[in-house]
């Protein structure tokens, strides 16, 4: 249960990223903190082998631009992906028995 957790954590810190990234009240410079991550990984040279460093640059860069970010924009965007997080209450579906129906006539 904990994995699964982990990797929810990460999906809701990327669509937190992306969602400041595109807010026009974030600065731009602070912008440039996801975007170089990324470029670093375009780059073919890497400080260490493997995708290890890759990983983990990629998930600092996206908690540094998190933390540098104006809180109120970061607690806005947070509550609206929670907003669409939760499931949404559907009518409830009647499902009838053929067999039981066939009997009642």
């Amino acid at each position: 249960m904990r994995d699964i957790n982990f990797f929810k954590d990460i999906v809701l810190k990327f669509r937190l990223t992306v969602l400041l990234i595109l807010d026009k009240r974030v600065a731009i410079y602070l912008k440039l903190i996801p975007l170089a991550a990324v470029v670093y990984l375009i780059v073919p040279f890497d400080l260490m082998i493997g995708p290890i460093d890759d990983a983990a640059l990629i998930m600092g860069a996206m908690q540094l631009f998190i933390s540098l970010c104006p809180k109120e924009l970061v607690e806005e965007h947070s509550q609206n992906l929670e907003k669409r997080k939760e499931p949404t209450k559907t009518s409830s579906v009647k499902i009838i028995d053929s067999q039981a129906a066939d009997d009642k006539k």
